[in-house]
């Protein structure tokens, strides 16, 4: 008595050929469909962008990314290049991405540290949006690096450069600094900047362009050793928390804090409701930049940003990725403003920003 060993069951490869003859469509059209290229013209009609997904689903259809890549340049996602998971900001702004581009079949991945030139260098996605250009050693360089050996579509975040054949969005928030420490100081002797301490950085906390911003304008009014009012804590928001509740409990308490990111604000508002004190009446606290609603415990943090930040940053991203065509570039300029919560308790007297 013998017996076979059955082999594994043998697998028709379904290829792009097989999807188009099933949706009744040329391949070029199935390729431009099912390539993240659907917003195309040349992607036809939304009937027949919905017969080449139909068909392609039928059959089992998998589009071969590496092979999609090399023919394209396109890697079906976009890289957020954040530097960190910490701060909402970023948080947020990877969920609004997400949203926008899955329409557009693109994926979202995030990068959580400053290796964007390593990482990017040999990927291939559709768009890369970095941050840290500014606050990294050769950061503009390595951006004209990175455009020249990619066809990534770059967005870069930048004070310090222009379009080079990619997109900048300028943001600075140094005259927003300035505005939060006057509307402060009309109303409290004493005004202190809560910033993290930057370790192993190109630009320390001190010679970090926030810092500067506030410490020129303490000067400004009067203030002869402003390095003192610039109390720094560990990254993160967990360390931010504990380091503020030390800071809130001691005898040098602060009356007036100005954040240097929305994660901070948060943990030292949460640290503040611990400890009982009253929020505006013991601790006014602003913080420079937005504060998603997800990531607040309690009553809205008043802050500096840019309306609406989210949704256009998503909209600059995805339409470099979209738009593969030569073009120099585009610059995003966006202008911050102040928006009231109710870590604040403004008056008349003090609602001059803009003198």
């Amino acid at each position: 008595m013998s017996s076979e060993v059955a082999g594994p069951a043998h697998r028709t490869v379904i290829t792009l050929a097989d999807v188009a003859g099933r949706a009744g469509v040329s391949i070029a059209t199935a390729s431009f469909v099912l390539s993240g290229r659907g917003g195309s013209r040349s992607a036809g009609s939304p009937a027949t962008k919905a017969k080449v997904r139909a068909a392609a689903e039928e059959l089992g259809y998998v589009p071969n990314r590496n092979a999609q890549a090399m023919r394209t340049g396109r890697g079906g996602g976009i890289v957020l290049s954040l530097g960190t998971l910490d701060d909402p900001w970023g948080v947020q702004l990877a969920n609004q991405v997400r949203r926008d581009a899955l329409p557009h079949e693109l994926s979202t991945l995030v990068l959580a540290d400053e290796r964007w030139l390593e990482y990017l260098s040999g990927a291939s996605a559709d768009a890369a949006f970095i941050t840290s250009v500014d606050f990294v050693e050769d950061g503009p360089e390595r951006v004209r690096r990175l455009n020249a050996a990619t066809q990534t579509g770059i967005v870069a975040f930048t004070a310090q450069m222009e379009p080079e054949g990619f997109d900048v969005i300028s943001s600075t928030p140094y005259r927003a600094v300035a505005q939060a420490y006057r509307r402060l100081r009309g109303r409290h002797e004493r005004v202190q900047l809560l910033a993290p301490h930057l370790e192993d950085r190109v630009c320390s906390t001190l010679t970090h362009p926030r810092t500067q911003a506030f410490l020129e304008v303490a000067r400004e009014l009067g203030e002869h050793r402003p390095e003192e009012l610039v109390r720094m804590s560990p990254e993160g928001s967990r360390e931010t928390y504990r380091s503020s509740l030390e800071w809130l409990s001691g005898p040098d308490r602060p009356r007036a804090v100005i954040c240097f990111t929305g994660y901070q604000a948060v943990a030292l508002q949460f640290a503040a409701e611990r400890l009982g004190l009253d929020i505006p009446g013991d601790l006014e606290i602003i913080s420079i930049g937005d504060v998603p609603a997800e990531s607040e415990y309690f009553d809205p943090i008043s802050y500096y940003g840019v309306d609406d930040v989210f949704a256009r940053i998503s909209s600059v991203v995805i339409d470099a990725a979209r738009d593969r065509g030569d073009r120099p570039g585009r610059l995003h300029a966006f202008d911050w403003q102040f928006f009231p919560g109710a870590t604040t308790r403004d008056d008349e007297a003090t609602l001059r920003d803009d003198e």
